[in-house]
């Protein structure tokens, strides 16, 4: 061979490794798995039982486990395909649905009507926390296996409450549960694009994509997605900075915000609010707290030595607004002309006086018969800023005649003392607590918490009961209008506002942090990405090429420049001893 020749295929070697060197890069990649990690510092997994959970982690995880038959929009007003692909009003009352022909449940069998039938069955039963969801249903008939017809009340309600809300369960497998009040849920099988593979109770929970979901242009943009439980949004949050996590919900502590804000790793941001706090009294007839709290001149009282706005601004760290209402601002059905009861600790006083509540040597009042004003407030542990506010509110309280003790504990503790069940009797079994809801914008089942008896199913801890309430709430599932419906929601919140079995204390603001290693979240959900509405975060959640990736890439990188040198030298050698 000639040197010519030589140097040919020198060259043609070195070449070939170059253009090999960054397809390992790639290869490598694809190969590793991606995991996206959230941190939850709300209140915990109750239970996976679709039917039977008040928590907001269990209904955002089983999100995207469970199918629905439409799924609602960013802006809450219009509706997209889910398990049904299309749908027509036909007669003016009934909805007809077709429904995908490809579905499966994660154990492979087919979904059909009657999977649909037997849900929307399983959501109407009294124990169902969905019952108030699907009280416009009129009846149901199943056409074929794959066509399902809904006669309803109120078209417009339907989609808001019903057909976007009720998760569709597998019938094979819950129509042999004895009770499925009492289940578990676990483990979750629904025909949604994600399945459950892990569950660490109290720890985390491991979802991952299923395959053979009929949409697959839904599925996840990562392998695996990791939910872990802390036990306050402040843990979460630490865990977030130490990198344990890659996200938090339903927000972040707002005394840790300039940490994140001020750290290049991660992205702060702030959606509309669907979180709100609120002041709750013992009014149940059967309850067994401070039977003073019946009376509504103690509750107008109490409502009056409340600066609410202060609360907000000190508490929340200004993060926060002040509402009157059982809807927050983000509700298109919240009533705006509410405002909070003005504070005034002098008007307080005069109507516990006029009310014969005397104040007595200790600095306690009492009523004519003897009971004292004294209470105790449970508050959540792993919310500290609302602990912070029973605090404040306690002086101010406590300036009025009103004597108080604050428990704080985790939610499981407080609810067994607040529902408490006696051979299957409930009875509200505290003075005053201070909790969240988390309520979606176009929601009006909220009123459905106030409505009588509906301690009964674990909903209403305040035990209200109003017959006139009780009478308008029934005609909103009746509605033709969407105007109808807010004319209603109005009058309903009017009356809360007069009677305050609560005092609404602030709306948060939904502040919210990630790791910039992730991309593709909706900030302008309301609730943010993280609040536990928004059913395309784990699906939306996209690795962005990290430092570490960066490096890997570098690294071929120099290797290319080294071996490029070293072909050049290489050739030039060859040249010079062609030339000699």
């Amino acid at each position: 061979m000639n040197a010519r020749g030589t140097i040919v295929k020198a060259v043609a070697v070195i070449v070939a490794l170059l253009l090999v060197a960054p397809s390992v890069s790639t290869v490598s990649t694809a190969q590793s798995q991606s995991v996206f990690r959230v941190g939850w510092g709300g209140t915990s997994l109750d239970t996976f039982n679709p039917f039977t959970t008040y928590a907001q982690i269990s209904t955002w995880i089983t999100l995207d486990i469970y199918s629905r038959l439409v799924r609602v929009s960013s802006n809450y007003s219009t509706y997209i395909p889910d398990l049904a692909a299309s749908w027509e009003v036909i007669g003016g009352d009934t909805v007809r649905f077709h429904l995908v022909t490809n579905a499966t449940f994660h154990d492979g069998v087919p979904v059909t009507a009657s999977d649909v039938e037997y849900s929307f069955h399983l959501a109407s039963e009294p124990w169902s926390s969905r019952a108030a969801n699907v009280k416009i249903v009129e009846s149901i008939r199943v056409i074929d296996n794959y066509t399902i017809d809904f006669t309803v009340s109120s078209i417009p309600l339907f989609f808001a409450l019903a057909a976007s809300n009720i998760p569709i369960v597998p019938k094979h497998i819950w129509s042999n549960i004895s009770d499925p009040s009492t289940y578990s849920g676990y483990p979750p099988i629904g025909s949604g694009p994600l399945r459950l593979t892990e569950y660490k109770e109290g720890q985390y929970v491991v979802l991952e994509p299923y395959n053979r979901f009929y949409y697959p242009w839904y599925l996840p943009r990562v392998d695996r997605i990791i939910v872990k439980f802390y036990p306050d949004v402040t843990s979460a949050a630490n865990a977030l900075i130490a990198g344990d996590i890659d996200a938090v919900g339903p927000y972040i502590p707002m005394a840790m915000r300039n940490v994140l804000v001020n750290n290049p790793g991660f992205k702060v941001f702030t959606s509309p609010g669907t979180t709100y706090f609120y002041i709750a009294f013992n009014v149940d007839p059967n309850g067994t707290g401070n039977p003073t709290l019946k009376d509504l001149n103690v509750r107008r009282a109490l409502a009056y030595a409340t600066n609410v706005t202060y609360v907000c601004d000190t508490a929340w760290h200004g993060y926060s607004k002040p509402i009157a209402s059982v809807l927050p601002t983000s509700n298109i059905y919240y009533n705006p002309n509410l405002k909070p009861y003005e504070f005034n600790l002098n008007r307080a006083a005069e109507i516990l006086d006029q009310a014969g509540y005397k104040l007595g040597p200790n600095g306690v009042r009492a009523s004519s018969n003897g009971v004292p004003l004294s209470y105790t407030i449970l508050v959540p542990s792993k919310f500290p800023e609302a602990v912070n506010a029973a605090q404040v509110i306690a002086n101010w309280w406590k300036q009025i005649g009103v004597n108080v003790e604050i428990k704080t504990m985790d939610t499981g503790s407080m609810s067994a003392i607040i529902w408490n069940n006696v051979n299957g009797v409930v009875r509200l079994g505290h003075d005053i607590d201070i909790w969240d809801w988390i309520v979606s914008p176009n929601d009006v089942s909220q009123f459905d918490v106030f409505a009588t008896g509906r301690t009964l199913t674990g909903v209403s801890d305040s035990g209200y009961s109003n017959p006139e309430y009780d009478s308008l709430y029934e005609k909103i599932y009746n509605a033709s209008s969407m105007d109808e419906i807010k004319n209603i929601a109005w009058m309903l919140q009017e009356i809360l506002y007069n009677d305050l079995p609560y005092i609404p204390l602030c709306e948060i603001e939904a502040v919210q942090a990630h790791s910039v290693k992730f991309t593709g979240f909706d900030y302008g959900w309301p609730g943010g990405p993280f609040g536990g509405d928004d059913w395309r975060t784990f699906l939306n959640a996209t690795p962005v090429a990290t430092t570490t990736a960066q490096g890997g890439n570098s690294d071929y990188l120099v290797i290319g420049v080294a071996a490029g040198v070293i072909a050049v030298v290489a050739i030039v050698v060859l040249i010079n001893r062609f030339r000699r």
